[in-house]
């Protein structure tokens, strides 16, 4: 869902969009739809699931968080080349294995930090990153974005597992989106795509992210962060295997291995994690 919204992002921005007015209205829906599908599903089962005051607070809180990290990592792929951002923000995976740890969600396991960092150095292939210029603000935003997102599925998975994951997705985009929103509008920096091709585009996106998003904390509360990060690892490789089809942008022999690596790199991982049979 991800990698196939990145892509449908792209046509946006050709389009004449951009991030800005994508981002804002991507997490607007996804909002508006979660809170629907709850109420639907609520109504069928005809019982009603139940947040207190002070876990939506939290999610809200953790919502400006989302925001922050959203900005962060746009903002690095402004000052660094897109493969060299992509590739420091996934970075993630191991700091997820680290906050975990700490969490006592998981054990530090070795094997799982090799395969990682396999995984890594194949993205680094699968997205031709080059580190011949850097710009150490950039490199400090893409790394604190997968901060971000590491401490947010370890948290959630730690503290706040019992909550449904539509809820928790519910909450966080509801302040998430104001603030991408207030902020968009009050910088004037919207601008819609010139046809229609750009807002069937958009509305990809959209309904994309939505559905990605409830199953990335899903996942996290079913297999773990750890593993959950190490999964994301993929979305790169599909964006470019996509862009290939969709947008006739072709991939090196480098990048075909890189991604067969960061393939490599997910199932040792899994292999790695996986309990011992008696």
């Amino acid at each position: 869902m991800y990698a196939t919204a990145v892509v449908a992002a792209r046509v946006a921005f050709e389009d004449g969009a951009n991030t800005a007015t994508v981002v804002s209205l991507r997490c607007l829906f996804a909002a508006l739809a979660i809170g629907i599908a709850i109420r639907v599903r609520e109504g069928l089962s005809g019982r009603r699931g139940a947040t207190t005051a002070r876990e939506r607070w939290i999610f809200l809180g953790l919502g400006v968080v989302f925001a922050l990290n959203v900005y962060a990592f746009y903002r690095a792929v402004e000052l660094l080349k897109v493969p060299l951002a992509i590739l420091t923000f996934y970075v993630y995976p191991l700091m997820t294995g680290g906050f975990s740890a700490f969490a006592g969600l998981d054990r530090f396991n070795p094997r799982t930090i090799v395969f990682a960092l396999l995984s890594l150095a194949g993205l680094g292939l699968a997205t031709g990153a080059s580190p011949e210029v850097v710009d150490p603000v950039g490199i400090a935003l893409a790394l604190g974005s997968g901060a971000v997102i590491a401490f947010l599925l370890v948290v959630t998975t730690r503290y706040l597992n019992h909550v449904d994951a539509q809820r928790r997705t519910f909450w966080m985009m509801v302040s998430t989106s104001a603030v991408l929103v207030l902020a968009t509008l009050g910088t004037g920096a919207a601008v819609a795509p010139a046809s229609p091709k750009g807002w069937w585009a958009i509305a990809v996106v959209c309904a994309l992210y939505a559905i990605g998003l409830v199953s990335l904390f899903t996942s996290a509360s079913r297999i773990g962060p750890l593993r959950t990060a190490l999964m994301m690892n993929l979305e790169p490789v599909i964006a470019i295997a996509l862009s290939m089809l969709v947008l006739g942008q072709g991939l090196s022999g480098l990048q075909f291995a890189g991604g067969a690596l960061v393939i490599a790199g997910v199932v040792g991982a899994q292999l790695a994690k996986a309990p011992a049979r008696i």
